[in-house]
């Protein structure tokens, strides 16, 4: 299964009083990774909304701190898509600094019509790109 790199630096607003990023900030890299993900299989979020008229909603949210992040930390997040089927899937994270492992998360996810707001199946094409990648 292929595990995606995303690199990221910590920025000084993400971080509290104590100079530590703030716990609310892990989905946030969470978000952005997604965005990375769909770029790399072709179907960036705006294609998908304007072309494909469907969203992308958040059904789950599960983050396990390990380790803090301060100002200036660079860090990457190892990315993999954990399961799906027809309806639903999952993404798993692990955020490194260095070789240390800072946080684990885990985000469940289905697709909405754009009008209508019913969950629909997930598109075929898109269904294809995740076995893509999960069998690399």
């Amino acid at each position: 299964m292929i595990k995606l790199r995303y690199d990221r630096k910590v920025n000084f607003y993400e971080t509290d009083a104590q100079g530590i990023v703030h716990h609310s900030n892990y989905p946030r890299y969470f978000e952005e990774v997604r965005g990375f993900f769909l770029e790399y299989i072709g179907y960036p979020y705006p294609k998908l909304r304007e072309e494909i008229n469907i969203d992308v909603v958040l059904l789950k949210l599960e983050v396990e701190y390990h380790q803090p992040l301060y100002f200036q930390d660079k860090f990457y997040i190892l990315f993999n898509i954990e399961e799906f089927n027809r309806f639903k899937f999952s993404f798993f994270y692990q955020i490194f600094k260095e070789d240390i492992l800072v946080a684990t998360g885990k985000t469940s996810h289905c697709c909405i019509d754009r009008k209508t707001r019913k969950i629909v199946s997930i598109p075929p094409f898109l269904l294809e790109k995740f076995k893509g990648v999960i069998n690399d």
